[in-house]
């Protein structure tokens, strides 16, 4: 008979898969959105994206951070430890470091972590292309103007709830926040 387990059981490095793979979601669609025709719904790449894309990346940033959340938990749990003391310093290290790039306002990782666990909405920001649209042909190969207009995500994702009564919403730069992640779990 096994023992019982007394805390759960966090791996840093599933935290980080799952950092890269939202990463990967959000910059796979730009590149999707780019080769799959913007105004035909039908097409394979699309109805992929359409049937995977948000509920993926929900899921992905509310796993990553119940993770980061609860490995932070047992971690300052623990006592006086250099293993405590190098995260600790490494904590504030992130916090100084992509606080500032990761929201419109500062707060720290822990917090954002706690917003969007909380949050009641989740919505990816869209951009305009950049470049004309591979199906744009004439466009794509220098020889007219664009006429097919695309979008794709911007990496931001804004997500709204409340607190005590009072309604917050964030931003949250989804590139900045999982370099982040990295930063802070990386035992190099």
């Amino acid at each position: 008979m096994k023992p019982p387990v007394s805390a759960y059981l966090i791996k840093k490095d599933e935290i980080l898969f799952k950092s890269y793979r939202l990463l990967c979601l959000f910059f796979a669609n730009k590149q999707i959105s780019n080769i799959a025709h913007p105004e035909d719904s039908k097409e394979p790449l699309k109805k992929l994206e359409s049937r995977f894309l948000f509920s993926q990346a929900s899921t992905l940033l509310l796993e990553v951070a119940i993770l980061f959340r609860a490995l932070d938990e047992q971690i300052r749990k623990f006592p006086d430890s250099a293993t405590r003391g190098q995260y600790v310093q490494r904590l504030e290290q992130t916090n100084q470091k992509y606080g500032p790039m990761m929201f419109e306002e500062h707060i720290d990782i822990r917090e954002c972590c706690n917003k969007i666990i909380h949050a009641k909405t989740f919505e990816p920001h869209l951009v305009e292309g950049d470049a004309p649209h591979s199906k744009d042909y004439p466009a794509f190969y220098g020889d007219s103007e664009q006429e097919l207009q695309w979008h794709h995500l911007s990496g931001n994702v804004r997500i709204t709830g409340e607190h005590k009564g009072q309604e917050w919403a964030f931003l949250i730069q989804i590139p900045e926040f999982v370099e982040a992640i990295a930063f802070l779990l990386d035992d190099s």
